[in-house]
């Protein structure tokens, strides 16, 4: 019961009054123990939170906490150059790219798509990524192709630390038509 005492005075800041440890309850200074697996966790949940999410595309239902007065000349919505598809035929494919992968559910990113198909990307179903012929393909038949392929890698880093979002060609790759994605026509 003493021994409980003191810890509670301890710890509660009145240790002046009770008077110092004996030599056998002196506590040692905690050194901090690394655990790889514990500071991997900790670093991928702060890049998961730095990653762009969803809710981050859904600028028009935000309201902000302390709205403040800006100028007449400030823009109160986007500007209409944005949905043109005209722009999207100026834009590298990188843009096309951001817009489709990071503009879900938008007319940006059905333009984006139609873009790219329009420029002889196909979208893969399985992989959920955008191929394009390298070579004409070795083998055709009527459910497959195979061939060398540039697709374009999206993700920004990989679980084996490898950086994306760059283009990557695959050798002898099998691309099957039942993954293509075809359901947007594109004219010329």
């Amino acid at each position: 019961q003493i021994l409980e005492d003191d810890a509670a005075a301890v710890r509660s800041g009145a240790a002046a009054a009770v008077g110092p440890l004996p030599q056998d309850l002196q506590l040692n200074p905690a050194q901090p123990v690394f655990n790889a697996a514990a500071a991997r966790q900790i670093l991928e949940a702060a890049y998961m939170r730095a990653m762009p999410q969803q809710s981050d595309t859904d600028w028009r239902r935000y309201r902000p906490r302390h709205p403040v007065s800006v100028p007449p000349s400030y823009p109160r919505a986007p500007h209409e150059v944005i949905d043109n598809p005209a722009l999207f035929r100026k834009v590298d494919p990188e843009c096309l790219f951001f817009a489709f992968y990071f503009q879900p559910d938008t007319y940006a990113q059905y333009l984006a798509a139609h873009e790219l198909k329009r420029q002889s990307w196909r979208f893969h179903k399985h992989h959920n990524a955008w191929f394009q012929r390298f070579t004409e393909p070795t083998v055709t038949s009527e459910e497959y192709e195979q061939g060398a392929y540039v697709y374009f890698d999206y993700n920004i880093v990989h679980d084996d630390l490898q950086t994306g979002w760059c283009y990557r060609r695959k050798e002898a790759f099998t691309f099957r038509y039942d993954a293509l994605e075809d359901e947007l026509r594109v004219t010329s």
